[in-house]
């Protein structure tokens, strides 16, 4: 969904509760974001859906029929409710190296019953990876979802930034530096001293794309 028919849509909401002459402040307003934030975000397309979230639960209109819906107002009390996961559209390399920084991020609505399933800790976060370094396991455009706050552990898997990219692999310590190993025997270890990487979380989940 784009971020037009978004806003049409909540426009429609705010015209059924009597508002006229609906401009983006008013959306802005209604969403509790600041107005020139809420312009950036429409010229970048990039859908604030925590705020929106937190719009329709107010108004207990149905979050699903909502998005997917034909109409934008359904006088339906939320069924499900959902926590915000961020994903990180900088992609972590599995093989030579990926961009040094994560640049921007989105933020994904998923249903508490989906994360209980699956038992996803709704404080983790998620990253997109690419190459074919530590397959099996990790998959060329798999998901890893990476848990900020674990402390490092020899032989888990982490995601890491260095000075020649973004890595996700086996992290082997060393008293000097960590050795970063590829499950694909194909591809050589990576040695960095301490002070030349930092870890950015370990990665607890991963989901694979069909």
């Amino acid at each position: 969904m784009e971020m037009e028919e978004i806003i049409e849509k909540l426009k429609d909401i705010l015209a059924s509760e009597g508002q006229t002459r609906i401009k983006a402040m008013d959306i802005a307003k209604a969403l509790n974001i600041h107005p020139d934030t809420f312009n950036s975000m429409k010229f970048r397309n990039s859908i604030p859906y925590k705020q929106i979230l937190n719009f329709l639960e107010q108004r207990k209109i149905n979050i699903n029929y909502f998005f997917f819906g034909s109409s934008p107002k359904e006088s339906l009390e939320c069924e499900e409710k959902y926590r915000i996961l961020k994903l990180y559209k900088t992609n972590a390399s599995l093989g030579g190296g990926g961009i040094n920084e994560f640049v921007s991020v989105e933020e994904i609505p998923f249903p508490i019953t989906l994360l209980e399933k699956l038992k996803i800790n709704p404080k983790w976060e998620i990253i997109e990876c690419k190459g074919d370094s530590m397959e099996s396991l990790i998959k060329d455009n798999a998901l890893c979802f990476i848990d900020r706050q674990a402390t490092l552990k020899d032989k888990g898997i982490f995601v890491i930034n260095t000075n020649e990219g973004l890595f996700v692999k086996q992290v082997i310590l060393k008293d000097n530096g960590v050795i970063l190993h590829s499950l694909n025997p194909t591809y050589q270890d990576l040695f960095f001293q301490n002070g030349e990487y930092l870890i950015v979380g370990r990665v607890v989940g991963v989901w694979q794309k069909f």
